[in-house]
């Protein structure tokens, strides 16, 4: 039972994938061994006496990863976490993170209950986790973003054959990279099926969007809507970086489709379009409701507004929207293009 005025979590505080920066540490700078937390921070570039890091230690002990937490004389490499770092092969690897993940009991229940991170509206979802699982109301949001955030890191998304083999129905489960920075994320059943590439931001830059929004509007949206209507569904690979490659480059030009998603007007996902529009091939525009419109494209490209809440219930609106929005941009592709309509109202 917590304190009173304390909330009691039964779950670690960051995700899975902060958490293995602990036992990675511990190999990479350490060979291995027990390690004082002091090192192993200066290691990670972190405060040993910030909250922080004493949230991703206990983390990783949570996990199963390691033995010990900040305050503790040493850390030291727990089986699983051993298991992890040392994998021989990244189908092992995977498997011991998944292992990780459900090592906590209550991502364990939850996932068993709901089939995967698909989980169902706020309220009803809040009445589950309170009466069924014992979490506070004051802490479901919170529950809610790690959770979905390890299913979507450990490609568990929409369910698994067993905790610890392969998952089935997750479209990230079945990425596979093409180049040094992009991926398929979805191919088409027709071998000869036309390319979609998405551009959208890699994180969230304003506190308007939870941690991993744009990763589900592009796995659950983006994703099957693009090959509903018949495209094989390319993507930048989402390595954090936003530096703009050459290979990202060379996907805008040679694309049959480009969709770009403007929510946040992040500044990338705009020059990528700039250069997509300059070569006059076809665009997609879709955003979240709410963004701000930008002057010029709004007013003459049209535009998919999706919710942004990303339920199933939006979502089983939205996808079959998309895609229609899709097809009709596809089939309307030989009408006049941006630099077209601007170049004929400057005349």
């Amino acid at each position: 039972m917590a304190a009173k005025g304390k909330v009691g979590r039964a779950y670690p505080r960051v995700p899975l994938e902060e958490a293995l920066k602990i036992p990675l540490a511990l190999k990479e700078k350490n060979g291995g061994n027990p390690w004082p937390p002091s090192e192993i921070a200066k290691a990670i570039g972190a405060s040993k006496t910030s909250s922080s890091f004493f949230y991703q230690t206990s983390a990783a002990q949570a996990f199963g990863l390691t033995k010990g937490t900040r305050d503790a004389a040493r850390i030291e490499l727990a089986p699983i976490g051993r298991a992890v770092v040392y994998a021989p092969n990244q189908t092992e690897e995977l498997q011991s993170k998944r292992e990780a993940f459900f090592a906590v009991e209550i991502f364990k229940k939850v996932f068993d209950h709901y089939g995967g991170s698909k989980l169902p509206e706020t309220k009803y979802l809040s009445n589950t986790l309170e009466q069924e699982f014992k979490l506070e109301p004051t802490v479901h949001d919170e529950f809610v973003r790690l959770f979905q955030a390890n299913c979507r890191y450990l490609q568990i998304e929409s369910g698994a054959s067993d905790h610890l083999g392969t998952a089935s129905g997750s479209i990230a489960q079945s990425t596979k990279q093409v180049d040094s920075e992009t991926v398929i994320l979805s191919e088409a059943k027709d071998k000869g099926a036309n390319q979609a590439f998405v551009i959208m931001p890699f994180s969230e830059r304003t506190q308007g969007y939870a941690r991993g929004f744009f990763d589900e509007v592009l796995n659950s949206l983006v994703t099957p809507a693009a090959a509903e209507a018949g495209f094989t569904v390319r993507t930048a690979r989402r390595t954090g970086s936003d530096v703009i490659q050459s290979t990202i480059i060379n996907a805008l030009i040679e694309a049959d489709l480009v969709i770009a998603d403007l929510t946040e007007h992040n500044p990338n996902v705009l020059f990528e379009l700039g250069v997509r529009m300059a070569l006059e091939k076809p665009v997609l525009l879709i955003r979240a409701k709410g963004t701000e419109k930008i002057f010029d494209v709004d007013n003459m490209l049209r535009v998919f507004d999706y919710q942004p809440t990303l339920w199933q219930s939006s979502l089983k609106e939205d996808v079959p929207l998309l895609t229609e929005h899709i097809k009709s941009a596809w089939a309307t592709r030989s009408d006049r293009t941006y630099m077209q309509l601007l170049k004929s109202g400057a005349g």
